[in-house]
């Protein structure tokens, strides 16, 4: 579970912010928080600089998204149905899913997948 860190500026935080495979957040000393930052998008070396002094930064946290994100996101946009399956060779409808980690969804009643 992603958790907010405080922020030292130490090597090893730098380094596990350069290598979050799905980015980070950071909060400010006066309360801002960040949009999700991926390396790529912030670690030239004057990026570096600019974000460890610039920001006063606070905390930070390294994201982790839910296995099921982007079937979420989907539902809440669309209202689509979501089938789930329930260890009995059936695919049940569910208009308000639980979206447990381990637990099989889909967009289709025979659980085929479906192009997002």
């Amino acid at each position: 579970m992603p958790a907010w860190k405080k922020f030292t500026g130490s090597e090893e935080q730098i380094i596990e912010m350069k290598t979050s495979k799905e980015g980070f957040k950071i909060c400010t000393k006066a309360g801002t928080e960040s949009n999700i930052w991926k390396a790529y998008d912030v670690f030239s070396e004057q990026r570096v600089d600019a974000l460890l002094k610039g920001n006063e930064i606070d905390v930070y946290m390294i994201c982790q998204p839910h296995p099921h994100a982007e079937m979420i996101i989907e539902w809440a946009r669309t209202g689509r149905d979501v089938y789930w399956y329930n260890g009995c060779g059936q695919w049940v409808i569910d208009d308000n899913p639980v979206w447990w980690a381990d637990m099989k969804y889909s967009f289709n009643p025979d659980g085929q997948s479906v192009h997002l």
